[in-house]
């Protein structure tokens, strides 16, 4: 009768484990930006940890089928590691298109966006620790504004990278790849806020 019983703790110990990946690729992608050489090298570095948060996620969704009870909304796990793991995942692929692309020098603001997923993963992590006491309390409330803060600056860093891009026009083909390489980093940061919100409302609908 085991698989009865509430098994909480393995959960919020495959969060910790997955938010763990989302800081190794945060960082990962920091000294990725600064280095700006040895692509393949960071290329490969960036799919370990993309493996590393699938079998994670993949290992929360066995957790799910093994157990009958759990310390929240079946649906609201699934779908947290899920959008965890995209973090991951959307950051590896700008890794792999800076490679693709061929890019000599940094895409504008780079540095920028960097440094806003170093900190959102940060401001994250403590929303995801303070999941386990599903408590609605002052310094969770901070941790998701931090978040929404840093996403309202990497929107006007895209904006005011967008402008300078075609304000200074150039080579039409590495236009269209800085065009991309930007929407990408502003989609991460729109998906740690994303994310935040996720869990401020599994906290809300459990106290």
């Amino acid at each position: 009768m085991s698989f009865l019983l509430p098994k909480g703790s393995d959960f919020f110990r495959l969060f910790g484990q997955l938010q763990g990946d989302v800081e190794r690729m945060s960082a990962l992608f920091s000294d990725f930006v600064k280095e700006f050489d040895d692509f393949d090298g960071y290329v490969e570095k960036a799919h370990e940890i993309e493996m590393s948060a699938d079998k994670t996620a993949h290992q929360i969704v066995g957790e799910l089928n093994r157990s009958f009870i759990t310390p929240f909304d079946r649906e609201d796990i699934h779908h947290l590691a899920y959008e965890m793991d995209e973090i991951v995942d959307l950051i590896e692929d700008i890794v792999r298109n800076v490679q693709l692309y061929h890019f000599e020098a940094r895409v504008e603001s780079m540095r920028e966006f960097a440094d806003c997923f170093v900190k959102a993963t940060g401001h994250l992590g403590k929303m995801t620790e303070q999941l386990k006491h599903l408590k609605h309390t002052p310094e969770f409330l901070k941790e998701k504004i931090a978040i929404h803060e840093i996403e309202d600056r990497a929107d006007l860093l895209f904006e005011n990278a967008i402008d300078k891009l075609f304000s200074e026009g150039g080579d039409p083909i590495l236009v269209i790849k800085t065009k991309d390489i930007l929407e990408e980093m502003e989609n991460v940061v729109d998906k740690y806020q994303h994310v935040g919100n996720m869990i401020e409302s599994i906290v809300i609908k459990m106290c």
